[in-house]
């Protein structure tokens, strides 16, 4: 039986091509869609997941509430706070601190006394104590594994750069060159962290308080990631008010108070966190959630043209159901072979949908800049996500038409008089409405995402973003040389010096005002600058003046800060009064106020302006900013190379642009438009291929009509409008309903910045009408055929 089942279907599919091909090709691409966004969406839902007992480890987190407006959040902590937390806080296991030193260069030592270092390669290191390997899963391979990172000379690489640096060979207890480390040695091989893993590394050094200990030893200072395990069964709860009891004992500043993030939390919730530098693959689960809700609306999507498109094909199988009834086939029977047609159907769908999502997947690595694969075989879970999907929804999208296919009445159906049903009608009609709905509303989503980061790259920040190159500082004695030579540049209007870049963290220090006590202390940010920064960035000074050369005693003793901080401050003319500055050596610098800078926004655009203070940078030269004249940029950076490589002769220079710093905050956001706009295009795709099988078979049920109307005079231009108005009058309804539930997503996800864009009445209508009108192309085809059709072929029978 279920050999003839199969074969009754493969023989209806080649019968009705074109049904087959819309519904064979549009479920793939829903299944495609659903399935190419499950892989991205379960991969960062199960980040960190692979480490032991995952729910047994925390990130530690330091909540500042110096801010009256709410508190802000840390992702770094105080190194004594860490290192006492075992012997203080009964609950806790293991515990470590880590921090990351970028890339380091790492290589083998030779004999060769004119050349010490060969084939040196770049590796992304961290250091860290030993319990790093109690609290994280991260397995030791090779080397020393019962005591790891007691030597402080002792490196532990991965085996892709053991093997880079030692080709072939046992690099355990071999010595290298790995930075500055004096006596480097390969003390083990670690296991590599997976693609899904937060931290990441490729070599792992031993934390050694006396490299940093002003800002690692200190309990003031905040510099260091940390992170520890509980024991099973321990209430984080307790955990948090012993971590609070014991990081004020310890003398912990008044303004900070610890904070616990579950490890699991760490991907998808930090999205708030400042000083998250160990976490640089975040994402936000907002975005995670919403590409999860829009694969189940393509999914819906498809389904819902599966069943439209099979209902409506109802009328036109009714007399082989009557005849099969007739002959003795029950209705049992008949259910259970169409709705085996629809399996059969989902999981050809579902097999030209893995290839297509094999094809894209290459696509969708180096777009997401992620890693992943597709092995059907190891990752059996995901084959049986897909597989039971298909299962699923090939039930649920084929039993309303099976339903209606087995339960037609033989006698009507061989007389002639079958018609299909209002309230199968009305449910296609409000499953094209859905349909609709649901694409519109994803075309809004699109414009406003595009319209929201044009908003920003637009919007005055307070400083000139355009036509800035940025060079990195490897020495400040040649840093000086070099600036003072790029300053003689025709090609050049300014050069000025700054100590971090827009859309990172700024460094935040605790501020007394005069006239105040120490305990009254306010914390601010801080950005360090030199006579030239103001100018070159033009930013507008509302008070007061600038650094200046012809008062050398700025670079100790003076200040400027912007107009948040006055007002913080209490301040109507702050010129010319004094604060304190308590930075990272707990040291009290008295300092005079000279200017006030128009508020600019150098951390995220997606927070508010924080009081800022602006100190000189004196000698220290972390970067240069260097204003070209628009004119001469080719010949400009000709020049810097060339003035750069005098200086540096074995660096290798790497020139950006300012706004492409400021553009970076931006990335997320825009690869996340850019997902919701091909998805977008996908779920119109499916949405018009469902429409165009639909209005093929309204307007073959209306043949005769259409026949009748034009005999009796109707033109041609008349019956397209007469069909086509029908179809209009659905995807009006659509906008109605999809202009609304757009209009409160978008609300939601434009809370996450602090400046946004207005809701642009015109984007609402131009989502509608584009949708109007792809509708009413898809359909031309099939109404201005039935419009053109000969009325004796359509009435020759009646």
């Amino acid at each position: 039986m279920l050999k003839y089942y199969f074969k009754i279907a493969f023989r209806n599919l080649l019968r009705q091509k074109t049904y087959s091909f819309i519904n064979i090709f549009g479920f793939a691409i829903g299944l495609a869609v659903c399935l190419i966004i499950s892989f991205y969406v379960i991969d960062d839902l199960t980040y960190d997941n692979f480490h032991d007992k995952p729910e047994d480890v925390y990130h530690m987190l330091t909540v500042d509430n110096s801010e009256a407006d709410g508190a802000l959040s840390y992702s770094i902590t105080s190194g004594p706070l860490m290192a006492g937390l075992v012997d203080n806080i009964p609950e806790i296991s293991a515990a470590t601190r880590l921090t990351g030193f970028g890339r380091v260069n790492i290589g083998q030592i030779i004999e060769n006394p004119e050349e010490q270092i060969e084939d040196q390669i770049q590796a992304l290191s961290l250091v860290t104590d030993p319990d790093f390997f109690k609290v994280f899963s991260f397995k030791i391979l090779s080397g020393e594994k019962e005591n790891p990172l007691q030597n402080l000379n002792g490196i532990y690489l991965t085996p892709a750069i053991a093997e880079a640096v030692f080709p072939g060979e046992d690099p355990i207890g071999k010595p290298i060159v790995a930075g500055r480390l004096e006596n480097a040695y390969v003390a083990g091989i670690v296991e590599a962290p997976p693609a899904n893993s937060h931290i990441q590394f490729e070599a792992i050094g031993a934390l050694d308080i006396e490299m940093n200990p002003v800002w690692w030893n200190s309990w003031e200072n905040l510099a260091l990631c940390g992170y520890f395990r509980i024991y099973p069964g321990s209430d984080p709860a307790a955990v948090k008010q012993k971590l609070s009891r014991y990081a004020r004992a310890g003398g912990f500043a008044e303004v900070f108070e610890p904070g616990l993030q579950p490890l699991k939390e760490v991907h998808l919730g930090s999205s708030h966190l400042r000083y998250d530098f160990m976490n640089n693959g975040k994402n936000d689960k907002m975005k995670v959630y919403t590409l999860a809700i829009i694969a189940i609306f393509v999914l819906i999507i498809a389904s819902i043209n599966f069943i439209n498109l099979s209902s409506a094909r109802a009328t036109r199988r009714a007399r082989e159901v009557g005849l099969r009834k007739v002959i003795g086939g029950n209705r049992i029977q008949l259910f259970w072979q169409f709705l085996g047609e629809s399996v059969i159907i989902t999981f050809i769908a579902m097999i030209l949908a893995l290839a297509m999502f094999e094809i894209a997947l290459p696509h969708l690595n180096n777009f997401l800049q992620k890693n992943l694969t597709l092995n059907l075989i190891e990752n059996y879970q995901f084959t049986l996500f897909i597989i039971f999907t298909s299962i699923i929804v090939g039930i649920f999208a084929g039993i309303y038409p099976a339903l209606i296919l087995s339960g037609f009445n033989p006698l009507s159906v061989i007389q002639g008089n079958f018609k299909s049903s209002r309230k199968g009608v009305l449910l296609r009609r409000v499953l094209v409405v859905g349909q609709f709905a649901v694409s519109i509303a994803l075309i809004i989503a699109v414009f406003i995402v595009i319209d929201q980061i044009h908003y920003l790259n637009s919007i005055d920040l307070g400083y000139n973003r355009n036509d800035i190159a940025v060079l990195p500082s490897f020495d400040n004695e040649q840093a000086i040389v070099m600036k003072d030579k790029i300053e003689n540049l025709t090609s050049v209007e300014s050069v000025g010096t700054i100590s971090n870049m827009p859309g990172g963290t700024l460094v935040r220090l605790e501020v007394v005002p005069e006239g105040h006590n120490e305990d009254k202390g306010m914390m601010f940010d801080r950005l360090m600058i030199d006579n030239d920064l103001v100018e070159t960035l033009q930013i507008k000074l509302e008070q007061g003046r600038d650094f200046s050369a012809d008062f050398p005693s700025d670079v100790e003793n003076a200040v400027l800060i912007n107009e948040t901080a006055m007002r913080t401050l209490g301040w109507d003319d702050p010129i010319g009064k004094k604060l304190v500055m308590i930075d990272e050596n707990e040291a009290h610098l008295e300092r005079t106020i000279i200017g006030v800078i128009k508020d600019v926004n150098f951390t995220t655009v997606r927070r508010e302006v924080n009081p800022m203070i602006l100190v000189h940078s004196g000698e220290f030269v972390p970067r240069l900013l260097i204003k070209l004249k628009p004119q001469d940029q080719e010949f400009a950076l000709q020049e810097l190379n060339r003035i750069f490589l005098e200086s540096f002769p074995e660096a290798n220079l790497n020139i950006q642009f300012f706004d492409d710093f400021f553009n970076f905050q931006f990335r997320q956001d825009r690869a996340f438009a850019i997902n919701i706009a091909v998805f977008s295009i996908l779920a119109i795709l499916i949405a018009c291929l469902g429409l165009f099988g639909l209005a093929s078979f309204t307007t073959q049920q209306r043949q005769r009509e259409i026949a009748v109307r034009k005999v009796l005079g109707s033109s041609v231009r008349s019956i397209v409008f007469l069909l086509t108005k029908e179809f209009a009058r659905w995807v009006i309804i659509a906008n109605a309903i999809a202009w609304p539930l757009a209009y409160y997503g978008m609300t939601k996800w434009l809370e996450n910045f602090v400046y946004r864009t207005s809701f642009n009445p015109l984007i609402f209508i131009a989502a509608g009408v584009a949708a109007l009108i792809i509708s009413i192309i898809t359909i031309s085809f099939q109404t201005i055929r039935a419009a053109n059709i000969n009325p004796a072929c359509a009435l020759q029978y009646e």
